[in-house]
């Protein structure tokens, strides 16, 4: 196992205050098996509350304030959809306000649609550019604002779901790797996906 990986290992046994065999350890490859470790060790404390239907119904209340209509407001709608294309960068800092939450930073191709996906130098290939975080869905930015701010959203002694498992290990997995949470999905290897060695 590398250094990378038993610092990741670590900040996950600091976070939910548990510990992982070294044995089991060497058996996480993917972000969702992290996921399914840290659930057969911690004592779930299930509540009525919905934590990512609180969430959505915060960010769909501070979106309905540009001027959106509550039943445009969707799951499945894409941020960029309900923000102004000129006006992304500002309205994007005013959303974040209005959350009072931290939100996903913009990336080059949310400010400018007409950059290529693929940075070239000489006509070879460099590397892509970062996904654009505005053109995904409500459903996928209400778990990373969740995840971004499981600090102030979630109890560590109280999880209540393992979708909040999810979302924290997605932040721990971000604060690790340096990859940002909207790059990081479940079922990511740890090395080949994320980079860790």
């Amino acid at each position: 196992m590398s250094l990378d990986s038993v610092e990741l290992i670590v900040s996950i046994e600091k976070t939910f205050g548990i510990q992982i065999p070294d044995a089991e350890c060497e058996m996480l490859t993917t972000v969702q098996q992290i996921v399914d470790c840290v659930y057969e060790k911690i004592k779930i404390q299930p509540n009525q509350k919905c934590l990512s239907q609180i969430v959505f119904y915060r960010i769909r209340k501070a979106l309905m304030q540009f001027g959106n209509d509550k039943n445009e407001v969707t799951l499945n709608t894409k941020v960029s959809d309900l923000l102004s294309e000129t006006n992304i960068a500002s309205e994007w800092k005013q959303l974040e306000t209005k959350l009072q939450l931290k939100i996903p930073d913009l990336v080059d191709l949310d400010l400018d649609k007409t950059l290529n996906k693929e940075v070239k130098l000489f006509g070879l290939k460099l590397y892509d550019r970062t996904e654009p975080v505005a053109e995904n869905t409500l459903r996928k930015f209400t778990n990373w604002i969740i995840s971004m701010n499981f600090d102030k959203l979630i109890s560590i002694e109280n999880i209540s779901s393992k979708y909040e498992i999810e979302r924290i290990v997605c932040a721990v997995v971000e604060d690790s790797t340096g990859v940002p949470i909207s790059e990081i999905k479940l079922h990511h290897s740890l090395t080949n996906d994320l980079g860790i060695d």
